[in-house]
């Protein structure tokens, strides 16, 4: 994203009253690096846009080209929920639709923690010479629903690019370890996404490097997957594959996203849930017990471990501590039998 205009489609959509205004949740903010910038609960629009061309909330300069519009002013990094995982929020009674929400956002910020804690970096000196960790900036954005109005719990986190040196001087990021790192932001976010679900009664199921959750109708899923239909449309038309391809595609393919009260979306995809029979009661009965005893656990621990290894070394003699962390995310995030903190634990093993 570029510009102060880029922070108007989030800022807008964070109405206060936006079960009856339409819009999503107001924007929070989150990060060391805001917290020493004395940014604490909502996003306002005055303070994200001057972040977003490199001034703090008293308009004082972060960076060396604060208020270059040609500078980049951070970085749209989505947290997306697994699609059953949307499903069943949309079908499920208030207190177990909270109950899924918070398990997002706990796991969004688990994620945003792992990236601040490994990849917040900054440099200074002559030619950026010098290379320094650095506290970081995020607003993140709750959303509900994709482009084609059906239900996608995602967070667009935005990452500022300004920082917070241990010296409380400032300056602007430095972008490569973010990208080297957000894969396994991404994968610690559904293992812990996959954990605390559990801990609601959900039981997941691995999909390759993501989860879904058990029992939920397949037929739902499908017809609430709109803008997934579209793509694959595009892509098939084109006779393209991949994921470049995909990506243009999804640009193709956008609409301008239409913002309807989530109160007025619950009843619609109640309705869906209707003719597929599949709603609140539903997901209530997918709720079990999932107690283990302490042996089950560990061995499953160990399992884990030792077939994440096994997948590194297959075709490689060494792996990185990055690589290690985001296949067994990859591996715990099946069961959702211990949590991103336990992962990370597992380094060390």
């Amino acid at each position: 994203m570029r510009g102060p205009e880029s922070a108007d489609y989030y800022v807008n959509l964070a109405q206060e009253d936006y079960y009856l205004k339409g819009g999503e949740p107001p924007g929070v903010w989150h990060g060391k690096g805001a917290q020493a910038l004395g940014l604490f609960g909502k996003v306002t629009e005055t303070e994200l846009k001057l972040l977003i061309v490199g001034r703090g909330p008293d308009k004082e300069a972060l960076v060396q080209n604060a208020g270059d519009e040609t500078r980049q002013g951070g970085w749209d990094l989505t947290f997306s929920a697994p699609k059953s995982v949307s499903v069943i929020w949309a079908q499920a009674d208030p207190a177990t639709r909270k109950a899924i929400q918070e398990a997002h956002r706990r796991a969004v910020d688990t994620a945003l923690n792992y990236l601040e804690s490994e990849a917040g970096w900054t440099r200074r000196g002559r030619a950026g010479e010098e290379k320094e960790r650095a506290d970081l900036v995020f607003a993140k954005f709750e959303h509900g629903t994709s482009r084609a109005q059906d239900p996608n719990i995602h967070t667009h986190a935005l990452l500022i690019n300004a920082s917070i040196r241990e010296d409380g001087t400032t300056g602007s990021i430095e972008s490569k370890p973010i990208f080297k790192e957000k894969m396994t932001a991404g994968a610690l976010y559904r293992a812990e996404l996959s954990h605390s679900l559990r801990n609601i009664g959900f039981e997941t199921e691995q999909k390759r490097s993501w989860f879904e959750v058990k029992g939920v109708s397949e037929s739902l899923i499908a017809e609430q997957s709109k803008r997934r239909k579209a793509i694959e449309k595009e892509l098939s038309a084109k006779g393209e594959r991949g994921a470049k391809a995909a990506k243009i595609a999804n640009l193709n393919t956008r609409k301008a996203k239409e913002h309807l009260p989530r109160e007025q979306l619950f009843n619609l995809w109640s309705h869906d849930g209707e003719r597929h029979n599949f709603g609140a009661k539903e997901v209530e009965n997918l709720k079990k017990s999932q107690t283990l005893s302490h042996d089950e656990r560990e061995a499953y621990r160990e399992r884990a471990v030792n077939k994440t290894i096994s997948k590194l070394t297959e075709h490689e003699s060494h792996f990185t501590k990055r690589d290690f962390v985001r296949r067994l995310a990859e591996e715990a995030q099946g069961k959702g039998i211990f949590d991103a903190k336990e992962v990370l634990s597992l380094i060390h093993i």
